[in-house]
């Protein structure tokens, strides 16, 4: 699996996750969206390091506590039904 690959996943996984919760932006463990997502760790840390580089801000990473969610740009995407990753 290539790291753009992982970041659609990704994306795919927090957007699902948007709106099954009735369009709420709830943060999601990233081991979760890992496992979810059956993305190889390695590859899902260097994805995980590109969106925190990303001037875009597109997915929010918050190292501190693992977790990571859509920011408002990415919600906008979701709500556009688009993966800025594919």
């Amino acid at each position: 699996m290539t790291i753009p690959e992982a970041k659609a996943r990704i994306f795919d996984r927090l957007c699902s996750q948007y709106h099954k919760d009735g369009e709420k932006n709830v943060y999601v463990e990233k081991d979760t969206v890992r496992k979810d997502k059956d993305i190889p760790e390695e590859v899902f840390d260097e994805a995980l390091n590109e969106f925190v580089s990303d001037r875009h801000r597109i997915v929010r990473v918050e190292i501190s506590t693992g977790r990571l969610r859509l920011e408002t740009r990415g919600l906008d995407y979701c709500q556009d039904k688009k993966n800025p990753y594919r």
